[in-house]
């Protein structure tokens, strides 16, 4: 009996599914009718699907309630059919508007891909993975050639330094422009001024970018050769970025909402001596000294001993890097809407994000809300309104101090002594240790942002149209630094608050007239003119007291301090650029393509003849592939040949410098009495004027089986000339420096891109794309700067040459580390060579002495370049490179069936890196600093006379940057790993689509870098200062978990 119902079963269950489902046959075709085998037709909302034959037909059993088919096939546009009573469909597909067709946004206007004739790259990712990033410059990283970005995110609100193509300013800004919806934005390293030297400088520039929200972006394009950057003129020069947001999209209304949360900690953290071995250390180097040891070792516990007597009670025993570095969280929830009609298209989002950090205490929480609306006012009239508003407020970490030592937070962390009295409170300790930053410094921010675009269109005739745009990106930033008693600095004038505001509006109005129409299907004319006006005002105030009778009010008492510190200062700065512009884009026969940019400036920031400037540019495309020898190829789909040449100018230095500029300044009378005064800050000069970069790009970009495998290639060459630099000057100026112009560098490049669709098949698919970029630079001139014998590679040379900032403002590394000479690359290594350590006292005494010490066993071996047997300054030498030989980004995206996984890798190689933290930490100096394990359990001894480093004890203070400081910088990341998985939700009539994932970010990283993080960020906006790390904070690895609701 039981066997005859099995059968029943197995007989009837069939029949019951044929009669819940039917069959469809059809054939899928593109516009001219021509067959596309292996098209994709699935079901939608499910994974029901089929591909079609060779002869482009399929046939598939679909359930009866399906209502819709997804068909898609590469290089053509995914369509949405619906399903009627029809059981035979001939579905159509369109070309794919992303390849050769796709809308290119260019500076001023746009363009189909098939008539760029420069270098541009887009980058569009995915709303969820957009949306792990707080900035679009982070963005960019790994994802185009030609790009590098050094971001680090281990503070909230951190820094991002984008390099396009090189290092073109020895002086001025390196960041490319960035413009959002056609206004120009505030620069990345622009923040508020601070009052002194507060003790917070490396820390000080927070991002430019800040306040896009990721997931409004639809697109960035990437313009980098000057055919495409010079309609941008005396801003192009350092590449631009333009971005695009949002707009509703024909059919229904779309509403989205997001939720995820991220969990964060140090990717790194720098080993150092245990306690055990901290108090053994410290005796050895003590004993050493002629002095009692410091501390009784018990087995796995210490004490203190005070008058020769070992306290009873153990010290307590702390790494501070586990103790303060804590897991970090965030939480970010959303909505975007959006829809269109015939006549008009919005999108409205709005975003909240709480982020707090892996130091107690510092937290950021933000908001920001977008609206665009574009609408037909008639046939002839549109109107497009973007908005965007961002706030936010937060408390940041006290960061770094160039000057190091007890007034860094980042550099006690690793140093202090891990041994405390264990019957004190953490607030009882003492001294300044890396409790006291937690307990007595506080940074406070408010922020404000609003990018505004508001763009009217008349349509004059056919092809012809009239845009007027008036845009704004308002700013407005307060920023309170408290330093209480308990801190180094705050322990000087008992108690230390500095306040600063900011307050800037830039605004643009562009007046253009477009034309683009088509002659007989033959000549294409796209051609733009156009009037612009670029201004911004901007207002800073600082103000700076000591001496607080109470330390409770912190900020909301600055009326308290009776020590005014650096007084109340209210500095406005005004700049603005008038520019006429034209570009015209020929195309004929869609084989050919012309392009010639004109771009003249005038600029505030100088004066006379100097103000205006022009800025040139020509290019030509060949379509290779259009030709009669490639038309019918099966294997080349896309062939353009591009070459350009044209001019950009960078005018990155602050208004004024032509001027003469004053500021206050306090002095002391013969009562003691404070009196403000008025000092001069700079010489101006007249005769600045911008600097301009000439660039020549050859570029090659194909397509092979049907865009499965796509390549682009570019080779360039750009000089810079008259570059703005700080000329040193004779001691009885009064002044250091000089700005002047004079001199030129050179850069040379490859570029190449690569993505590839390895699998296509209905429910899977694999891609993999990947970048790199070659970049070799050199100073070409330093003009009138005089000539000097200098040791380059082992050889004295006569070469012109000038040093970099300085590094540090406290007692090491006070040195500048970076030189730029004539004919070498860009800002090299600048310090002495060693060799080894002596190994006894009589090959010391056979040694130079190093600035006129006597040499004992134990100490670095200087090299005496010039044999004179004294190593000073005339024996400094490049001692490294920080330019890389390459940089890289790979990708991959694997799709299986309601799974994807996306991963994105980056890299650098070749590059070296300047580590002056070592200057401590590899040093056993007998001093109370911890130090790293070798540098004491690899210290010379007559135990141990092959030490690689220097003896334990009282040694020569080495405070500039010598070899041994130089490490490769090379390294190889796993930026982001992103897994999804779409849900099926067929039986749901309101939400369209629901998918949840988990992403990872910073998940590993292989590099021989002994520092926190290779990626440094020290002195992200000082063209000076290149690939030295000097007190950098550690990096951070991420998960996050999300999901995405559409409806």
């Amino acid at each position: 009996m039981k066997k005859a119902k099995i059968l029943y079963l197995l007989i009837i269950f069939p029949m019951i599914l044929f009669a819940q489902s039917k069959e469809i046959k059809g054939t899928v075709v593109d516009e001219n009718n021509n067959l596309l085998p292996g098209s994709s037709i699935v079901v939608k909302g499910t994974t029901i699907g089929t591909s079609a034959d060779f002869d482009g037909n399929f046939t598939l059993v679909i359930p009866e309630k399906a209502t819709t088919l997804i068909v898609s096939y590469l290089g053509y546009i995914p369509l949405e059919v619906k399903i009627t009573n029809e059981t035979i469909y001939k579905i159509q597909l369109a070309s794919d508007r992303n390849t050769l067709e796709e809308v290119v946004v260019v500076g001023y206007g746009t363009l189909q891909r098939k008539d760029i004739t420069g270098s541009v790259s887009k980058i569009k990712e995915t709303t969820e993975i957009a949306g792990q990033y707080t900035s679009a410059s982070a963005m960019l990283q790994g994802r185009s050639a030609g790009v590098q970005v050094l971001n680090n995110t281990g503070s909230p609100n951190a820094p991002a330094s984008v390099r396009i193509r090189g290092t073109n300013s020895l002086r001025g800004n390196n960041e490319p422009l960035y413009v959002i919806d056609g206004v120009i934005i505030s620069s990345a390293g622009e923040d508020v001024i601070n009052a002194t030297n507060d003790a917070n400088e490396v820390q000080q520039t927070q991002n430019g970018l800040t306040g896009l929200n990721m997931r409004d972006v639809e697109s960035m394009e990437i313009l980098k050769d000057a055919s495409a950057t010079a309609i941008y003129g005396s801003r192009g020069a350092n590449g631009v970025v333009l971005i695009t947001t949002k707009k509703g999209k024909e059919g229904k209304a779309v509403f989205n909402i997001y939720n995820s949360a991220t969990i964060s900690q140090v990717s790194n953290k720098i080993s150092v001596l245990d306690p055990v071995n901290y108090a053994q250390y410290r005796n050895q180097s003590a004993l050493i000294n002629g002095n009692s040891v410091n501390y009784q070792i018990d087995g796995k516990n210490v004490y203190l001993i005070q008058n020769g007597v070992p306290n009873e009670t153990p010290l307590r025993q702390i790494n501070w890097q586990d103790d303060i570095y804590k897991l970090g969280y965030s939480m970010n929830a959303g909505l975007n809407l959006s829809g269109a009609s015939d006549k008009s298209n919005y999108y409205f989002s709005g975003d909240y994000n709480q982020l707090e950090g892996n130091v107690p205490n510092t937290f950021l929480h933000n908001a920001n809300v977008r609206l665009n609306y574009t609408t037909n006012v008639s046939d002839k009239v549109k109107i497009d309104t973007r908005v965007g508003f961002y706030l936010s407020r937060g408390n940041m970490n006290q960061g770094a101090s160039r000057s190091g030592g007890q007034r860094s937070f980042t550099r006690q962390l690793v140093s202090y002594n891990p041994l405390i009295d264990g019957e004190l409170a953490d607030e009882e300790i003492g001294g300044t240790n890396p409790f006291t930053f937690l307990e007595g410094f506080e940074e406070k921010i408010k922020e404000k942002r609003l990018n505004a675009s508001l763009d009217l269109t008349y349509n004059i005739t056919e092809g012809l149209k009239y845009v007027f745009r008036a845009g704004t990106n308002y700013w407005n930033k307060y920023r309170s630094r408290w330093y209480g008693p308990e801190t180094f600095k705050g322990a000087q004038t008992n108690g230390d608050l500095s306040l600063s505001t900011l307050e800037k509006t830039a605004y643009t109005f562009d007046n253009l007239l477009m034309y683009n129409k088509t002659f007989n299907k033959i000549h294409r004319l796209n051609a733009t003119i156009g009037v612009t006006y670029d201004g911004s005002d901007a207002h800073n105030t600082t103000y700076e007291v000591g001496q607080f009778p109470i330390n409770t009010l912190e900020d909301r008492g600055p009326q308290y301090g009776e020590l005014v510190i650096a007084p109340f200062s209210s500095l406005d700065i005004r700049d603005a650029i008038l520019s006429y512009l034209a570009r015209v884009n020929y195309t004929l026969n869609n084989k050919y393509v012309f392009n010639g940019t004109f771009r003249v400036d005038q600029s505030s920031k100088f004066k006379g003849s100097n103000k205006t400037g022009l800025f040139p540019s020509f290019s030509f495309a060949w379509m290779a592939a259009k030709e009669n020898f490639l038309k019918n190829s099966k294997t080349i789909n896309n062939l353009k040949i591009r070459a350009s040449w044209g001019e950009v100018g960078n005018q990155a230095i602050n208004p004024y410098q032509t001027y003469s500029n004053y500021g206050p300044e306090l002095y002391s009378d013969a009562n003691n009495s404070t009196i403000l005064g008025v000092i001069a800050l700079n010489i101006g000069n007249e005769d600045l004027t911008w600097e301009t970069t000439t660039q020549l790009n050859l570029g090659l970009d194909i397509g092979l089986f049907k865009d499965r495998l796509s390549a682009s290639i570019d080779v360039y060459h750009k000089q810079t000339s008259d570059l703005l630099i700080n000329l040193p000057t004779p001691p009885s100026v009064g002044f250091p420096f000089y700005l002047t112009n004079q001199g030129g560098l050179e850069n040379k490049g490859l570029d190449i891109s690569i993505d590839g669709l390895i699998v296509d098949h209905e429910n899977f698919k694999f891609s993999l794309g990947g970048n790199i970029s070659f970049n070799k630079n050199k100073v070409t001139d330093l003009g009138t700067l005089p000539k000097g014998d200098i040791w380059i590679d082992g050889k004295l040379v006569n070469e012109s040459f000038y040093l970099g900032n300085g590094v540090s403002t406290g007692n090491n590394f006070k040195s500048p580390a970076n030189i730029f000479i004539e004919g070498q690359p860009v800002g090299l290594f600048w310090g002495f060579e060693t060799d080894g350590i002596y190994t006894s006292d009589a090959e010391a005494a056979q040694g130079p002495s190093y600035q006129g010490a006597a040499n004992l066993a134990g100490d670095v071996r200087f090299v005496d370049k010039n044999g004179d047997g004294n190593v000073n300054d005339e024996d400094k030498t490049n001692i490294g490179n920080p330019n890389a030989d390459f940089v890289y980004g790979i990708n991959a995206n694997l799709d299986f069936k309601n799974f994807n996984i996306s991963m994105l890798f980056n890299g650098s190689q070749g590059n070296d890196i300047l580590n002056g933290n070592l200057l401590e930490e590899n040093v056993a100096a007998g001093n109370s600093n911890n130090i790293r394990p070798e540098a004491y359990f690899d210290a010379w001894s007559t135990e141990n006379p092959t030490g690689a480093y220097p003896r334990i004890g009282s040694l020569t203070s080495t405070t500039v940057p010598t070899d041994r400081l130089v490490e490769d910088g090379s390294y190889f990341r796993l930026s982001n790993i992103t897994v999804g998985y779409n849900i099926d939700l067929d039986e749901q009539k309101f939400i369209d689509n629901a998918r949840i994932y988990i992403a990872g970010n910073n998940l590993f990283t292989i590099t021989n870098y002994s520092g926190y993080d290779p990626e440094i960020t020290s002195f992200l906006y000082d063209g000076t200062i290149i690939g030295v790390d000097w007190l950098s904070t550690p990096n951070v690895s991420s998960v996050l978990l999300g999901v995405n609701i559409k409806f």
